[in-house]
This record gives structure tokens, C-alpha cells and sequence, in this order.
């Protein structure tokens, strides 16, 4: 939401309609009130987010969208994947997927990743059983189960989480130490809400001096857990809703944490499988087959696979229009240095906008503009492939 609306603001060059509408939204009882977050907090939270932001290459100092914003915002209902998917971008993950020497391997591989950040579906795991996915695998073409997330594409999402992870711990930090006057003080139980009694400041021991000396100072922490040994520093971005202190009121999912994308079966005891039916779907193209071995229903069929169709046709037509006015800008001036990652120039979102948001902008028509790379043309080479497979398989079973 916070890249949309400087989206908005820098289109219309911050035309005062834009700062009213964006100052209307974020008075917005849902926003503001309903979740009982008060107005500063909100205001601390957007700030950290426009930190995230920027440090995500998204944003540039002047608060421009920059580079790859496009795909983020077009995708912004997929959200934290959209986020997932640009670091991986940004990182140069896809360009080396696609750069494989076989086209099978690469557009195989790139649906691999696809699939675990877009459309994730979960196993039962008595059904993900070795044994019962024998039985299964032994008539089906479908592999049901999705071979794992690429080792160097985990290593960069990892590495984002704990980015993600110190952003908002800053954020905690420094509202409770700006607002600490304010903040009441955290005496109640977590659960029974029954009030604690602080200790007497006066006539202390020298044990109990030794020990707040030796204490773990505690800021954002609830001082419940503190008793622990626990400090302000979070394990995960979930750790650090569920166990900040009150007056902090953190939303989970209001963090684009990544975690879940870089979870690994049978680490912290968590035994999951995912489902492999979009990869099973791109390799033999059968709604049999994925409800008799993937579970899909009938009823639901449709809807899952039209919805990756348009993830697969809008993350093309934002790497087209990407390309397409970054050689229009690399024509009419090259006397200045863009703001580039991962060898995407830096466009105008205003401009950009005006068609990207129709997904079914193709790249069957679209020539290969000057000065782009051979690992950039590769990857919207091998996303089309893709995209192009997948839709086409989707309409021929539903023509």
C-alpha cells in the first residue's frame, strides 16, 4: 500500500488531490482505529516502511518508485511474494535460473521457484506420506509433491528475512524509546490480564542490586518473557509480534516476512509438504490427473490455475514495460546515470502504469531493445516461454 501511494503521489507530480487522497486513506477507520493502533504508531510504522522500501531498491532518496516497482505494485495482492520475488531479481536468482544452458532445465526450474512463491498449497501430511505418494506417483504423471527451493535462491530470501527482521525491530525500538512517557507501563499478565505489582524501589537487598545490574535490559520485549533471559533480540519476524510488549500492537501479517518461503520440512519440528500442481499442470497439462493425485477440486480447478496465469502474464508485462521505456529513456538521454539493479533502469511509474496494468501484454511482438543485457533479454525470454506454455494449456482444457 505505502509503494501505491508514493506511486500515486510522484505520478501526479504530488498534485494536492493526490496528498488529500492519501491523507484520507490513511484516516481510513480500517487503517487507523479499527486495529487499535493509534495515529503516531501508524505514522511509525509507514515510516519503517518506507525504510524496507528503500533499502529494497524500490524507492530512491526522493521517494521515486524505481526499477522493478512495477511488478511489486501490480502484484501488491500477492503480497509478501511480489516482495519475495523482486529481491530474488534484484539478486540476480532468476537470471541464473534462466541462464541454463537447456531451456527445458531453466523454464522447469524457474516454474520451481514460481510455484513456491505464488500458489502455495499444502499437503495433508497423512496424504504426504512416503507411502501413500508411492501408491499415488506409481499411476499419475504428476510428482504431487514440489521438488525443493533452489539452495542460492533460500540463501538470498534468508538474508532479506533477517533485513526485514532488524527494520521492524528498529521500528519497536524507537517508538517505545520516543514514546515511553506515554506508553503505560506493562504490569498486566498477557493472558489473564491480572495486574502485577512492581517490586519496592527502596531497601533493596545486595542480591537483588546484583541482579538488575546483571539483568537483560529489555526495551520492546514484554517484560514477561524478559524473566527468561530474553533481550530485544527477535528470533523471527513472528517472535517479534508475539512477544513485544504492550502498547506495541504489532500485525504478523502486516510485515512482509518471507519466512515462510525459506522453511525447510522437519526443521523446528514443522513437517510440511507442497503441492506440485502448477508444476504438474505446466508438464502434462491434465485436471485429471491433478484432482485424482494433487487433490484439486472440480470446483476449484479454474480459479487456482486462472490465478497463476495472471501472476505468470503480469510479472512479463511488467519486465516488458520495464525494458520498453527503459530504451526510450536510453535514446532520448544518455547523459546521466540511472538508478539501475540487476541491469533494469529506473522508469517513470506514471508512464509505466498506462498499460501495465492490462497482464495480457505478450512479448511474442516485442524486438529486443538497444543496450539490453544478454541475461536480462534471457529472462524475459525464458518467462515468456513459460507464461506462453502455461496459458496455453490453460485455454485448451477450458476452450
Amino acid at each position: 500500500m505505502v509503494l501505491r501511494l508514493f506511486t500515486l503521489l510522484h505520478g501526479s507530480n504530488d498534485a494536492p488531490a493526490a496528498r488529500d487522497a492519501t491523507r484520507s486513506m490513511l484516516r481510513l477507520p480500517h487503517i487507523n482505529f479499527v486495529s487499535d493502533v493509534g495515529r503516531k504508531q501508524l505514522l511509525h510504522h509507514i515510516r519503517f516502511s518506507i525504510d524496507y522500501l528503500r533499502r529494497a531498491g524500490l524507492l530512491n532518496a526522493q521517494g521515486q518508485p524505481t526499477n522493478l516497482f512495477g511488478v511489486a505494485a501490480h502484484l501488491y495482492s500477492t503480497e509478501p511474494s511480489n516482495l519475495a520475488l523482486v529481491t530474488l531479481l534484484r539478486h540476480g536468482v532468476v537470471h541464473q535460473i534462466c541462464s541454463d544452458a537447456s531451456a527445458d532445465a531453466a523454464k522447469r526450474n524457474l516454474l520451481i521457484l514460481l510455484s513456491h512463491i505464488f500458489g502455495r498449497r499444502y499437503l495433508p501430511k497423512a496424504y504426504a506420506s512416503s507411502t501413500n505418494l508411492k501408491a499415488i506417483t506409481e499411476k499419475s504423471p504428476s510428482v504431487v509433491v514440489l521438488p525443493p527451493l533452489p539452495s542460492h535462491a533460500r540463501n538470498v530470501l534468508l538474508q532479506h528475512e533477517e533485513h526485514i527482521k532488524r527494520v521492524f525491530t528498529g521500528y519497536a525500538l524507537a517508538y517505545v524509546s520516543q514514546h515511553e512517557d506515554t506508553l503505560r507501563e506493562d504490569t498486566k499478565l498477557p493472558f489473564s490480564g491480572k495486574p502485577v505489582c512492581g517490586a519496592e524501589k527502596t531497601g533493596l537487598s545486595a542480591f537483588h542490586n546484583g541482579l538488575q545490574r546483571t539483568a537483560v535490559s529489555a526495551v520492546a520485549r514484554s517484560p514477561f518473557v524478559a524473566t527468561s533471559g530474553h533481550g530485544d533480540s527477535f528470533g523471527s519476524v513472528s517472535e517479534l509480534a508475539s512477544t513485544s510488549r504492550r502498547g506495541l500492537h504489532f500485525n504478523e501479517y502486516a510485515i512482509p516476512s518471507v519466512r515462510r518461503f525459506t522453511a525447510v520440512p522437519g526443521a523446528d519440528n514443522d513437517e510440511f509438504a507442497l503441492n506440485a500442481y502448477l508444476l504438474d499442470f505446466y508438464t502434462h497439462g491434465q485436471t485429471a490427473a491433478l484432482k485424482a493425485a494433487n487433490g484439486i477440486r472440480d470446483a476449484e480447478m479454474w480459479y487456482v490455475l486462472q490465478e497463476f496465469t495472471l501472476t505468470l502474464q503480469t510479472i512479463r508485462a511488467g519486465l516488458v514495460q520495464l525494458l520498453q521505456i527503459a530504451d526510450r529513456a536510453e535514446s532520448s538521454c544518455s547523459d546521466g546515470a540511472s538508478d539501475t539493479d540487476s541491469g533494469y533502469g529506473t522508469i517513470d511509474p506514471a508512464e509505466a502504469d498506462s498499460d501495465a496494468d492490462s497482464p495480457d501484454t505478450g512479448a511474442e511482438s516485442f524486438k529486443r531493445p538497444m543496450g539490453v543485457t544478454d541475461q536480462d533479454w534471457k529472462v524475459l525470454e525464458v518467462l515468456n516461454a513459460v507464461t506462453t506454455e502455461f496459458e496455453t494449456k490453460f485455454r485448451a482444457i477450458w476452450a
